[in-house]
């Protein structure tokens, strides 16, 4: 059995505080995330103590210190595909029909704009996730797009505006540097004109930056990044990620509309819940 981990009396200040941040936000975050905090309070004073924290951090999920598991912080560069889930026999599969059928009514049809939210730091997807759960699409670029990658959302794009024929916006938030920026420079080239082609109409499409921006490194005094090349979005508090992330999406969601299709989507489901149990006697 592998012995009790027992850090020093800072390691073990720094990863109880570690804990609290983990316990502050309502999604699961990334270990540079984490690591942002606990620099911008000064528990570690230059870029090079990401390596040293990234090092404890290790060995407290892998060792189970305290509270800390190896599934404490997200990974969201990695995710295992699973198979072989079934039913055991007819009646399990009528019975879940009954208790778990939910009727899904098209949420983006309440809607008087679509919104398409594209962002930079794949860890974060969590956060966005999170914040704006009813976007029509959020997508992590995770760095530079491939070409299917930009080709899918080019594809999204029209497709929305086919289907609805209302406003299309895509968001962006990306880091503040010079990566980040060609970044979103060089997809927004590819995206916009491959949508045109693939429309059946002039449309309206919407293209915005949502952050980072000079505005918001200024407004939150925020740190150079650990790589000493520009500012990031996992630097960004939770208060700070959520409040840029309302101010550029705004009112672009109706989510009173959404609210009472939710309403009638679960008062259709009861109805044929009722009457499916009482077809099959269940």
């Amino acid at each position: 059995m592998t012995e009790p981990y027992k850090p020093h009396k800072k390691q073990q200040l720094i990863l109880d505080r570690a804990w609290e941040h983990v316990q502050s936000v309502p999604y699961s975050v990334s270990l540079r995330w984490l690591f942002y905090r606990l620099y911008q309070e000064g528990a570690y004073t230059d870029k090079n103590g990401y390596k040293q924290f990234k090092d404890l951090m290790s060995k407290a999920r892998k060792r189970f210190y305290k509270d800390w598991r190896p599934d404490t912080l997200v990974d969201d560069t990695r995710r295992i595909e699973t198979w072989g889930a079934g039913f055991k026999n007819e009646y399990e599969f009528l019975c879940s029909i009954a208790e778990d059928t939910y009727c899904v009514l098209d949420m983006l049809r309440t809607q008087e704009s679509i919104v398409v939210v594209l962002f930079e730091a794949k860890a974060m997807s969590a956060q966005f996730n999170h914040y704006l759960p009813h976007a029509s699409a959020t997508l992590p670029f995770g760095g530079d797009p491939s070409i299917p990658a930009k080709w899918a959302v080019a594809r999204l794009l029209a497709e929305r505006w086919n289907d609805y024929k209302v406003p299309v916006h895509v968001v962006y938030f990306g880091d503040y540097d010079d990566k980040g920026q060609l970044i979103e420079k060089a997809a927004k080239a590819d995206i916009l004109p491959w949508t045109d082609l693939m429309l059946e109409q002039e449309a309206e499409i919407h293209w915005t930056r949502g952050g980072l921006s000079k505005d918001h490194v200024e407004r939150y005094d925020l740190p150079v990044s650990i790589e000493g090349k520009g500012y990031q979005w996992e630097a960004l508090t939770d208060d700070q990620a959520q409040e840029i992330i309302a101010d550029a999406v705004g009112d672009l969601i109706d989510e009173d509309a959404i609210a009472r299709a939710e309403e009638e989507g679960n008062e259709i489901s009861d109805r044929f819940s009722e009457r499916f149990r009482e077809a099959f006697e269940l």
